[in-house]
């Protein structure tokens, strides 16, 4: 087990320096000072599986960072693990709280469960002192709570980032196997209500995920600095001025003949010159990529067949391009289904004719660097025409959330995440189902075509975001259950 240390960052002062955020910041001053002031002298440990990647590792530096300034002591902890058979079975947890898998696991997946966790007890009943309180994030450190009650006096928090709105064979099987860790926690934390299972209801709080609006992710690029980054990136060429080097690991573009390499080899991505939708997430076939590549041919396709050369919406349609990114293998060694979808994506767009395959730039991101990866992402989505989040499941969906921060308008699928945040028609549109193409390919062309309606969209979800998904809303409903937990120690 790692404990993390987090880089200096973003003060109160500097969002109070922004207009849209002063009175947040002010609300949430006020409405905290008692339940920091009840944790006195208590350390918080939050506890998950990463440091680099996924939301969790996105959120926690600057929440962190933010009640270290009001004088809470907080710390953060990462189990370690080198088994694949741990990866494997976490993987399928994942898969079927999502409702997707089999839903079967065995006591040989219990015994690998709890020993990875278990060769992390160690460090953490060094580090965790009685009286504390621990937050388990997500399933993998799931069994540590039972490990640690066994030596210290904690009250002790589960915090599940994933779920599905209906119960299936698949969820209630992964959740009668999670059953056995359950009783030992104190209190637990979902993202929706939707997906709390019956038996928790009764001891749950619902925290909406929520971004860091001057993260590197988020916060605000001149227009010389977006074009700079894509540039260091790799992912334009055409750059003379520049102040800083290109990046130790460039992005990585899929070439027609399924090999990785530089994005404008084969054929120039023009990337800055033209309208291009865009989808970031991890390879994940419960993330749409495949589905809406294949809207966005069939868009392509129907524009070609139907449109008319001389307008401007057919123009537009033709020079619009469909960027999918995600991490690249490269720097992930613990997901081999991430890699199947990627394989899987390639063939697909190795079938396709050239002239398809230059509209379409499949982008392997480098994860070395956490900075550099958030700045793509934040140079992309601000590039982009239209964000997508085509998820067939999702627990939240923060690149909807900062999609809307920058003003982007969203096409989401209705999966639970995405319709919560999004409003239909008045932050982006909503397309009930991800798997059907006719609809989601219509819905594509029909925001391409409208960009009065696009700029309203935009405008309208970054209010959205500043009222109800910044860090800021999120802490006062976390302090809210520390205050409530602390006597359960």
């Amino acid at each position: 087990m790692q404990k993390i240390q987090v880089k200096p960052g973003a003060k109160l002062n500097d969002y109070k320096a922004y207009g849209s955020l002063y009175s947040l910041v002010l609300n949430f001053l006020e409405q905290t000072k008692d339940a920091i002031a009840s944790i006195e002298g208590k350390t918080i440990w939050m506890i998950n599986s990463t440091a680099i990647g996924g939301g969790v590792a996105e959120m926690l530096p600057s929440q962190m960072r933010i009640l270290r300034e009001l004088g809470v002591s907080i710390e953060w902890l990462v189990i370690e693990a080198k088994e694949d058979a741990f990866f494997d079975l976490t993987k399928r947890i994942h898969n079927a709280i999502h409702g997707s898998g089999d839903g079967k696991f065995t006591e040989a997946d219990r015994e690998v469960y709890e020993a990875v966790n278990k060769q992390n007890l160690t460090k953490a009943l060094e580090l965790i002192n009685d009286g504390d309180i621990v937050v388990v994030h997500d399933p993998q450190p799931m069994p540590l709570a039972a490990m640690i009650k066994k030596i210290k006096k904690v009250p002790i928090i589960w915090r599940c980032h994933i779920g599905l709105e209906e119960d299936t064979e698949v969820t209630d099987s992964v959740w009668k196997f999670l059953s056995l860790y359950t009783d030992d926690y104190d209190h637990f934390i979902f993202s929706l209500p939707a997906y709390v299972p019956k038996s928790l209801k009764s001891k749950t709080s619902i925290i909406p995920p929520a971004i860091d609006p001057l993260s590197h992710k988020n916060r605000a690029l001149q227009l010389h600095k977006s074009i700079g980054i894509l540039y260091q990136s790799g992912i334009t060429d055409d750059h003379e001025a520049i102040l800083y080097h290109r990046y130790n690991h460039l992005v990585r573009r899929i070439l027609p003949d399924g090999s990785f390499g530089p994005p404008n080899q084969t054929s120039k991505l023009n990337l800055i010159y033209r309208p291009f939708v865009t989808e970031i997430s991890r390879w994940d076939r419960l993330k749409g990529f495949k589905e809406l590549m294949d809207a966005f041919i069939k868009m392509k396709k129907d524009n070609l067949k139907h449109g008319d050369p001389e307008s401007l919406e057919y123009k537009r349609i033709k020079m619009t391009l469909l960027v999918m990114g995600g991490p690249d293998p490269a720097f992930v060694s613990d997901d081999p289904e991430g890699q199947e979808v990627l394989r899987e994506l390639t063939e697909a767009y190795q079938e396709l004719d050239r002239d398809m395959q230059n509209d379409i730039a499949i982008l392997l991101l480098p994860l070395d660097n956490p900075k550099e990866n958030a700045l793509i992402v934040n140079a992309l989505q601000r590039a982009s025409s239209i964000i997508v989040q085509n998820s067939i499941q999702e627990g939240f969906g923060l690149t909807a959330t900062e999609g809307m921060w920058k003003r982007k308008p969203l096409l989401v699928s209705a999966a639970a995440g995405l319709k919560f945040q999004v409003e239909h028609r008045k932050t982006g549109l909503i397309n009930e189902d991800p798997t059907d193409i006719e609809s989601l390919s219509k819905a594509l062309a029909y925001m391409l075509n409208h960009p009065k309606e696009r700029d309203k969209w935009g405008f309208n979800g970054q209010s959205r975001v500043i009222q109800n998904f910044t860090l800021f809303s999120q802490l006062i409903s976390w302090l809210e259950v520390f205050a409530k937990v602390k006597e359960h120690a």
